[in-house]
């Protein structure tokens, strides 16, 4: 559909995701619409964005048959003003791209508001600050010197993704069993698991998720308590949730090794724990 869009497929993806997102949370064509417009504000205000953002809208509206007249138009406009884009544009795209476009955003894709089933999906409930523990029982744990002592999950935050899903973000440590955490600043005497270098410091955010109460059961954790006050490392950036650093439990149905662990111990050997 835009796959020659390929310089500038992120913004277009992204543009079509918040669309597909705001539809599947309640919004109406015309508020989705008017929100895109909100959200990707300083990309239209840019002559060689808002071409794509104006594209993207239309391309979004045509996966359900909704186009209006006037993204269509707005389309159709900016793909004649890439079409005169002089020889040394960043993106020589051919004739026969843009015909290929213009022929997809055809009149044929012009409807009226089409209808969005909500997306459900898995919400574990927990709160800022919930505590897990699991005990490290795969052979990675036994080479670091780790088995018998548990991986920790401290939630700090949360968003949902693009397809709608509850990412838990958490802070992670370890401890031994006669020093599982009781107060908060007992958890955060422990210090915190390092993901990757970032910005002259270092990101600290994972993230979970669960398909289903069967899915978070998998994972064999057990909450040790609420520790919402525990802090933050002293070294940590600016973290982006959207980019933390993704965990799993059971990856395949006929396998019961849980991936975590094995990456929690990569993690504490390349990396580390930051203690005060």
């Amino acid at each position: 559909m835009y796959d020659f869009l390929a310089e500038d497929s992120s913004l277009v993806d992204e543009v079509i995701d918040c669309y597909s997102f705001l539809r599947l949370h309640g919004h109406n064509r015309e508020a989705s619409l008017a929100r895109i417009c909100m959200n990707f504000e300083a990309e239209l205000s840019d002559e060689d964005e808002r071409p794509f953002v104006l594209i993207a809208m239309a391309l979004a509206l045509c996966k359900k048959k909704e186009l209006t007249t006037q993204a269509r138009n707005d389309a159709l406009q900016s793909i004649e003003l890439l079409r005169k884009e002089s020889p040394d544009h960043s993106v020589p795209y051919t004739s026969r791209d843009y015909d290929r476009l213009i022929r997809y955003l055809s009149e044929d894709q012009i409807g009226p508001e089409a209808p969005y089933r909500a997306r459900k999906t898995y919400d574990p409930g927990w709160s800022i600050g919930d505590t897990f523990i699991h005990a490290f029982s795969q052979p990675s744990a036994d080479q670091m010197g780790l088995l018998g002592w548990y991986v920790v999950f401290r939630k700090v935050g949360e968003y949902l993704d693009r397809k709608s899903r509850h990412m838990q973000l958490v802070y992670i440590t370890v401890c031994s069993e006669d020093a599982i955490p009781q107060t908060d600043a007992e958890l955060s005497s422990l210090g915190y698991l390092r993901m990757m270098e970032h910005d002259n410091g270092w990101d600290y955010l994972g993230q979970l998720c669960f398909k289903s109460k069967k899915d978070e059961e998998q994972w064999k954790l057990q909450k040790i308590g609420c520790f919402p006050n525990a802090g933050i490392p002293d070294d940590a950036t600016t973290e982006d949730p959207l980019v933390s650093m993704p965990f799993y439990g059971v990856l395949h149905r006929n396998n019961q090794v849980l991936d975590y662990e094995d990456q929690v111990c990569h993690l504490i050997k390349f990396r580390g724990i930051k203690k005060k």
